[in-house]
């Protein structure tokens, strides 16, 4: 099985007065699925002996969502490659596979099987197969350093079904697994999303120089051994606010690097207070680990006064957690968060998405 990313998730994780709608992510041999908190759902079956190609298998939480089945496979520079089951069995391109460029910054290559069509046949398949076979075919005089890799199906039923079962689909005419005879409208309607009111950006400025009075606040919330500890930014949110940025050196490591955050109005830094980031949810295992003033990896939107932080698992960040955080005018209220709880290859614009808001402006 690959690596697993133990979450070290730097924000308070809170729960909410009222029950709040489950968002999970669980593991299931070689596959691993995920729900958000508006039953969305997918399923990923991974290369066992390394990252190289995955299966993703999507579905939205609505009760005619249809499936959508896609295989990534980095080509390692081979020109194509062929998938076939073993055994052999129904379902995939039968030719040379090519894909298209699945995103920025990563190698894979994306060929959608199934979507918006009945995805029955391939599910038959995966339900009986071992794994997929990826084969690649190498230009001639060119050198493979894996000409072939498999993507395992031990998990996929239990996943699939996990998923049914959170879609509320089992024992109806919509499931993947446990079908039945009830129908569609047996489900229930589907959750609606937390609503975030957000400030809309202000024409202010910040000041020139950063006031002196809040360097000794920023070391604090940092750490008090974080002697290299400074205020890097200030931004303005609007109505005479702004928000402090301080980086933690001694707080960071190899490639998570921790900031923390103050706001306060303009006029009065000494005034300023840190800031909390609280989850409404708790995520799976997600837990509490570190300063709730704190994020990772962070980046600041001007125009939308969201902050983005971007946990790592690994150095090539192929596992670990995405966060928004949006400004309502009184704090930074959590707007969405995707996770990838196997270090296994996947770039994050593929990651699941465990929670989701409505923002209005």
């Amino acid at each position: 099985m690959p690596t697993a990313f133990r979450f070290s998730v730097l924000a308070a994780v809170t729960l909410a007065t009222t029950p709040a709608i489950a968002s999970d992510i669980k593991t299931f041999k070689d596959w691993v699925a995920a729900c958000d908190n508006l039953r969305n759902c997918s399923a990923y079956g991974f290369n066992p002996d390394g990252y190289g190609a995955y299966l993703r298998v999507e579905r939205g939480g609505a009760a005619e969502a249809p499936i959508r089945i896609t295989l990534s496979v980095d080509p390692q520079g081979a020109a194509s490659y062929r998938a076939a089951f073993d055994p052999a069995l129904p379902g995939l391109p039968q030719g040379a596979i090519s894909g298209a460029k699945e995103g920025e910054g990563n190698d894979y290559r994306r060929t959608v099987l199934i979507d918006n069509a009945s995805a029955e046949p391939l599910l038959a398949s995966i339900r009986s197969a071992k794994a997929i076979v990826v084969t690649f075919q190498a230009e001639p005089g060119q050198k493979l350093d894996t000409p072939k890799l498999s993507i395992s199906m031990s998990g996929a039923v239990a996943a699939l079904l996990w998923i049914d079962d959170q879609q509320k689909r089992v024992g109806t005419t919509t499931a993947m697994i446990k079908r039945g005879d009830k129908s569609a409208s047996t489900i229930p309607p589907l959750p609606k999303p937390p609503v975030i009111v957000a400030t809309r950006p202000s024409n202010e400025t910040a000041p020139a120089k950063p006031p002196a009075a809040l360097a000794n606040k920023g070391r604090a919330l940092c750490g008090d051994d974080d002697k290299k500890s400074k205020l890097d930014n200030m931004y303005p949110l609007g109505g005479g606010q702004l928000l402090y940025e301080f980086s933690c050196p001694d707080s960071s490591g190899a490639y998570n690097f921790q900031s923390v955050y103050m706001v306060g109005p303009a006029a009065n830094p000494q005034a300023a207070q840190p800031v909390s980031f609280k989850w409404p949810i708790k995520i799976g295992d997600a837990a509490q680990d570190g300063p709730s003033n704190g994020l990772i990896n962070a980046d600041f939107n001007k125009d939308t006064l969201t902050l983005s932080s971007f946990s790592k698992g690994r150095g090539i960040g192929d596992c670990g957690s995405v966060e928004d955080w949006v400004w309502d005018g009184k704090t930074f209220q959590l707007a969405g968060v995707s996770m990838m709880s196997e270090c296994n290859g996947v770039p994050p614009d593929d990651w699941p998405t465990l929670y989701k808001t409505e923002i209005k402006r």
